[in-house]
């Protein structure tokens, strides 16, 4: 949802550091996540946002405030009437506190630069690295819910196993939980 608050943010040619102007926008669309992906106005914008640019912007909108709490809105409102699997920077900490299964995935910068290259097809892994710590950085410094392990979650190190690993991890941890 960040990354198409940045979309919007971006292409509505408003500065990414005017969190007033961008909450002012956000209010009057709507961003809404479905099985067709994620959708802007109704329409499907999910390729268009998994870009290294639209990565920058989303972590630059994401530090305001007014923008976090727009966003926290429709994500719990989003939860309130789905079963949701949520994927996030303060999914766990911020906007479901009270989730049953909290995994806090990280990974080695450099598998994830190369696993960024492959998915989008982009030429330069130093740029890639550079942008992600530059992001990262400014995902654990930010005043407005940073980057965090959350209370209750289990750190999951991604490094060494494919999606599928993580994934099937991830059910067998929900599937104990759910049974006791």
């Amino acid at each position: 949802m960040y990354r198409a608050s940045a979309f919007l943010v971006s292409n509505a040619g408003i500065n990414l550091r005017d969190g007033s102007s961008a909450s002012n926008l956000l209010k009057k669309h709507c961003i809404d996540v479905s099985s067709k992906g994620i959708l802007l106005d109704g329409k499907d914008i999910s390729s268009k946002i998994r870009t290294n640019v639209i990565s920058e912007a989303a972590s630059i909108i994401s530090t305001h405030k007014s923008v976090r709490e727009h966003m926290v809105f429709l994500q719990r409102e989003f939860g309130k009437k789905h079963n949701t699997v949520a994927e996030g920077r303060d999914m766990g900490t911020v906007v479901f506190p009270k989730a049953s299964l909290k995994i806090y995935i990280v990974a080695d910068i450099a598998i994830r630069a190369l696993r960024r290259q492959k998915d989008h097809n982009q030429p330069s892994v130093k740029e890639i690295v550079h942008s992600m710590f530059k992001r990262d950085y400014r995902d654990r410094t930010r005043t407005e819910s940073p980057l965090r392990l959350p209370p209750g979650g289990i750190w999951l190190d991604g490094t060494n196993l494919t999606i599928n690993q993580q994934v099937n991890f991830i059910v067998k941890l929900y599937k104990r939980r759910m049974v006791q």
